[in-house]
């Protein structure tokens, strides 16, 4: 307990010196829930590694413990599968995200409806969906919705490949509205002197899909497209309710880790919280998994640097270096493809515009390792640093130009065919959401789905609900969660991004906001726990709350930080020189003109919290407190249980829908004033 209050209190000191040097008093509460919440659970799984530590016992034991996480192969396997399975899930996004964007750009007919359409995952829980695409592949022992359709059994406790592919798919759904719009804001702001001049040279508008709009937009998604692959490589919750894991690979039974085909590091890291009592050797496994996502932040952050191309060569040779060396890499055949890019990086330093044929050929390698090894070694042959080689290698070599002449479509049928791809992908969308209609409406507790309408149509599930499973108690608590979060934003959030929009300095904690962003995951959560354990925090709506509330400080900041920045600076004037201090002009000019952005915030993160279910699963112990998410999930149990009740989880989604719905449908006016009006006045 010392040990904990004494790295708690001195790390604290230093990160408010180095953070709130600037405007103290406005960025102070945002900078200790920063610290709290992001930062050192960090410090305190780096601390505690170097123990055998049994609350309250600690045995100091050196490096044992880090010695041992680092060289697990159990670790080193589920981080090749964490790899393959985030490229996989990330290729599935952007390839289904711009064939939509594709699809919808220039529409008119329609085109308000389909992009509703579009959005749709992003508006449903994930545990909802999730779990309803589980119902829809796997049925009852592989007997299914879609298996009688297709005509494949998809048993996801026995198929690799099914398993492995069906939860990179869930997960890429569930970002596709996001990339999607990322695609078409791009599309937007392109020069129509390049339509114009590929409809003179008398290109179709398939060809100019191919050679114009892709061309053109993927130089601004690149960026995105890493961040897509980190976010994947954090995933657990899709993978947690899909497969918990699984299905059982030889090479995955260790000594020390038990290593499924989709056991990502961020389930790796969750099993091990379940089953580890030595809180030394979680903090052990949270340093190598948080080295991991350390190097990949920082291959990500030079996609921000002047010096783009140099840093990202320069950072996949290091890459190269630690993961060959590290035994997640390729091994001494990483040699080769490292030394091409090493030439490559000496002739940028020359200027010679011939650097990317290298790094074209280094690419190549680690592709060729990366298919030869996996088809060879299967999972195991996977290597961490080819896969990030190659992605990072296709944005460096990429120059904006493809020339396809060899396949025409002509106009019409260009049409039919995007109208009838939008078709199926709305059908795509409605699937999960029709499911948990059909079951929450239906009588009988069975799958699979076998009829578009329930055989015997019931309300009764709804009331079983809140008589037999407290689903009222459980309502209560996700609102008093979501009504704390959106207070905690409020109070932190509002005066640190007010003294940013007035101080450079004071813009240092949206920095830190943002790149503590991409670092956190399972491997920070677990340690957070620990840490909210001797805070009294754990099992607590408070400690959720916290928790929640700092995920959506994020949004939240750079939400507010353009509206702050762009206030009329004549108003602040005016009343500093009529007398008013700091405080009075950012409570009585500030705060009303922000309202409209202020309740887009309050509605973000009030389904925010609503949807979320990681949180509570780690932080909740107390049947008693779960909110609406976990009594959910209650009802259906992890994967591979044998009795589920699919009727009341239905009514249950249903109710979950509607609640966001009735939402949305009253906010809705606040949130467009928040994002289309400027600097909080309207024109």
């Amino acid at each position: 307990m010392t040990f904990f209050w004494l790295l708690f209190s001195v790390s604290l000191i230093f990160f408010l010196i180095f953070v709130v040097r600037a405007k103290p008093v406005y960025t102070f509460a945002l900078a200790i829930l920063l610290f709290t919440v992001n930062f050192f659970p960090f410090l305190w799984g780096v601390g505690i590694s170097f123990f055998d530590f049994f609350p309250p016992t600690m045995k100091f034991v050196g490096f044992k413990n880090l010695i041992g996480s680092f060289s697990d192969p159990g670790l080193i396997l589920s981080a090749k599968i964490t790899a393959l399975w985030a490229m996989t899930s990330m290729a599935m996004e952007i390839l289904i995200s711009y064939s939509i964007a594709l699809s919808l750009y220039s529409i008119k007919k329609f085109s308000g409806l389909l992009y509703a359409i579009v959005l749709i995952p992003w508006a449903v829980p994930s545990y909802i969906s999730v779990i309803s695409w589980t119902s829809l592949i796997e049925g009852y022992g592989g007997d299914s919705f879609l298996s009688r359709i297709l005509h494949v059994t998809f048993n996801l406790s026995t198929n690799i490949p099914a398993a492995f592919l069906w939860s990179a798919f869930v997960a890429a759904w569930l970002g596709i509205p996001l990339m999607t719009i990322v695609i078409l804001s791009s599309l937007q702001t392109l020069p129509p002197h390049l339509r114009d001049l590929a409809e003179m040279e008398g290109a179709s508008s398939f060809e100019k899909a191919i050679n114009v709009y892709i061309p053109q937009t993927l130089p601004i998604v690149f960026p995105y497209i890493f961040i897509i692959f980190l976010e994947s490589f954090k995933e657990f919750s899709t993978i947690f309710l899909m497969t918990a894991g699984g299905p059982a690979i030889v090479s995955g039974f260790g000594n020390k880790s038990i290593v499924g085909a989709t056991t990502v590091l961020g389930m790796l890291m969750y099993d091990k919280f379940s089953i580890t009592q030595n809180y030394g050797v979680l903090g052990a496994y949270s340093v190598a998994i948080g080295v991991i996502m350390l190097l990949l932040v920082a291959v990500g952050w030079n996609y921000r640097s002047s010096k783009k191309n140099r840093n990202l060569i320069l950072a996949i040779i290091i890459a190269h270096i630690i993961f060959d060396f590290w035994g997640i890499g390729s091994g001494f055949f990483g040699i080769l493809p490292a030394l091409f890019y090493l030439i490559a990086f000496f002739m940028y330093e020359k200027r010679s515009k011939r650097f990317k044929k290298f790094v074209l050929i280094g690419s190549f390698f680690d592709l060729a390792y990366l298919i030869f090894s996996v088809a060879h070694s299967g999972l195991s042959g996977v290597s961490i640093s080819a896969v990030i080689s190659f992605i990072v290698a296709l944005t460096i070599v990429f120059e904006g130009r493809i020339y396809i002449s060899i396949l025409k479509i002509p106009d019409l049928l260009w049409k039919v065919l995007k109208m009838s791809w939008l078709v199926f992908w709305s059908i795509i969308v409605f699937l999960p959401i029709w499911n948990v209609f059909v079951m929450g409406l239906s009588k009988e507790n069975m799958l699979p789905i076998s009829n578009l309408l329930p055989r015997e149509l019931t309300l009764n599930n709804f009331s079983e609900l809140f008589s037999n499973y407290n689903f009222g108690q459980a309502i209560l608590n996700s609102v008093v969660i979501g009504v704390m979060a959106i207070a905690i934003v409020l109070v932190t959030v509002f005066p640190a991004t007010y003294a940013a929009a007035h101080s450079k300095r004071a813009s240092r904690i949206g920095f830190l906001l943002l790149i503590s962003s991409f670092f956190t995951g399972m491997h920070t959560m677990i340690p957070l726990a620990i840490t909210f354990r001797f805070l009294g925090l754990l099992d607590t709506l408070l400690g959720v709350s916290i928790v929640i509330a700092l995920h959506g400080s994020v949004i939240s900041y750079f939400l507010l930080y353009p509206f702050l920045s762009g206030l009329p600076k004549n108003l602040d004037e005016a009343a500093k020189i009529d007398g008013a201090n700091g405080f009075t002009r950012m409570v009585r000019i500030a705060l009303p003109l922000s309202l409209p952005a202020l309740w887009t915030i309050i509605v973000f993160v009030f389904i925010d919290s609503w949807s979320s279910f990681v949180i509570p699963l780690i932080f909740l112990n107390s049947e008693s407190l779960y909110p609406v998410s976990m009594t959910m999930y209650n009802l259906v149990g992890q994967y591979g249980l044998t009795y589920s009740k699919w009727n009341l989880f239905g009514a249950g989604s249903v109710i979950n829908i509607m609640v966001i719905l009735i939402v949305f449908l009253i906010a809705r006016k606040s949130i467009m004033s928040g994002i289309i009006s400027k600097n909080g006045v309207d024109d």
